[in-house]
């Protein structure tokens, strides 16, 4: 009975594991789109603060 009680806990803490891998995983895709994001917006005014400056010199 003691196997049968430790193998159905070390089932669940697998099953926990594997969704903590996927949490992980998860979180690191969405860190890289943040950064790629964050890149992208400081591009953006950048590009739009050169327009402007353009603008003001004409």
């Amino acid at each position: 009975m003691t196997g049968n009680v430790e193998n159905l806990i070390l089932e669940h803490l697998r099953g926990l594991r594997a969704g903590q891998d996927r949490i992980e995983t998860k979180l690191s895709e969405l860190n890289a789109r943040m950064t790629r994001l964050e890149s992208s917006v400081v591009k953006s005014r950048s590009d739009n603060l050169s327009t402007q400056e353009d603008v003001y010199r004409h």
